[in-house]
């Protein structure tokens, strides 16, 4: 990883993944992004200038807000990001942020692109005033639309419901974005000094996602549990809706997280409570257009865990035996997979769909179930629809 010192900010290239640290000061002198661009020094949607004029936007974020899940995906090379109306009011009447989006996603979809601002991303390092630069974003993606690419979401704070933007990037293949393009840029030029694949994007509207691929093929255990208080106390309460004794209960909810984590129409029936052969549940999740649906057969086993205690090879062997020729398998936990469980799985190639503590606190936090009030009265429903 190269890391970029205070002192050489000035006039540095942006180099993907790499770190530039902050002063040592302890105040706002510190500040890193205001030393590489002309903008201000705090905020997370930062420019140059007016905000329907500007030719550059710095996106920033510490991906570590429970009810804004910024993320990037390394996979794909798309970016999910959040507007900044985040709390109770109008859904543009925020600095600027907001505005921005809306008029960059409408004219990249006109074909009015020569007048999109280009975004760059950085997202918080460990420590201090440090940021990492995580590429060059343009809005929408290959083969998106308008509404695809930029939604509303509601949100409730202080039981005011009020509403946000979430939009999605493509990551552009750059690994370099040279000082002499931003210098360009900001005097006007877009084009001059600029790489190749934003002039694919900007003349042409083709995207080239800066894609990277799974090397390792497992999550550790830090990986599949949630990563901060609010998503630590929503699985905890979970877990202790079903205690031992009602721990079956758990199964109607874990059918109902995989059709929300799944996005397909699922229709399944759950098991008997006694022997029920290593299923708790078997079912049909449909893929394909409304007139002309497949379903592809599969069988799900849901276990709830504290957190400290993890699925291991006898418990996924018991799923992984039952699974037939066109089958698939679904493990939902609210705890995580051991080492060798998680290796059997995926170095044998069984066709098993893991969902662990982590992946269940993004679902219901991406429905607006981010507090304990609402995940008792979500849990309520399914209790009552089952």
């Amino acid at each position: 990883m190269k890391i970029i010192t205070f002192h050489q900010l000035t006039g540095a290239d942006l180099e993907v993944d790499a770190v530039y640290r902050g002063g040592s000061t302890g105040n706002l002198a510190s500040e890193v992004l205001s030393k590489l661009f002309p903008v201000g020094n705090v905020g997370g949607f930062r420019w140059p200038g007016k905000w329907n004029e500007t030719p550059l936007v710095i996106l920033t974020s510490n991906e570590n807000e429970a009810a804004w899940p910024d993320l990037l995906d390394p996979y794909t090379g798309t970016v999910e990001y959040f507007g900044d109306n985040r709390s109770p009011g109008e859904l543009h009447a925020t600095r600027g942020g907001n505005r921005i989006l809306r008029s960059a996603f409408e004219k990249t979809f006109s074909d009015d692109r020569q007048s999109v601002p280009i975004f760059l991303y950085f997202t918080k390092w460990e420590q201090g005033w440090d940021w990492q630069f995580r590429g060059l974003l343009v809005p929408g993606g290959k083969g998106a639309t308008l509404d695809d690419s930029l939604r509303t979401v509601w949100r409730t704070s202080k039981e005011q419901r009020f509403q946000n933007f979430a939009a999605k990037f493509t990551v552009l293949d750059t690994p370099v974005i040279s000082r002499d393009w931003i210098t360009s840029l900001l005097s006007g030029n877009r084009e001059n000094h600029a790489p190749d694949v934003y002039l694919e994007w900007l003349r042409k509207g083709k995207y080239k996602p800066l894609t990277a691929p799974r090397v390792d093929k497992t999550r550790s255990k830090a990986n599949q549990q949630p990563q901060d208080d609010k998503g630590r106390r929503l699985i905890e309460h979970l877990t202790k809706r079903f205690p031992k004794p009602d721990a079956w209960k758990f199964e109607a909810v874990a059918l109902e997280i995989w059709s929300q984590i799944s996005g397909n129409r699922i229709g399944a029936e759950l098991t008997r409570q006694a022997v029920d052969g290593g299923r708790d549940a078997i079912g049909y999740m449909y893929v394909g257009p409304p007139g002309d649906q497949l379903g592809l057969d599969f069988l799900l086993e849901a276990k709830c865990y504290s957190s400290e205690n993890s699925l291991g090879v006898k418990e996924t062997s018991r799923l992984i035996s039952r699974i037939r020729r066109h089958q698939f398998g679904v493990i939902v936990t609210t705890s995580y997979l051991g080492d060798q469980a998680y290796k059997e799985i995926r170095e044998d190639g069984h066709p098993v769909v893991i969902i662990t503590g982590r992946d269940i606190v993004e679902m219901l936090i991406s429905q607006g179930i981010d507090t304990i009030e609402r995940l008792d009265a979500w849990l309520d429903k399914i209790e009552r629809q089952d």
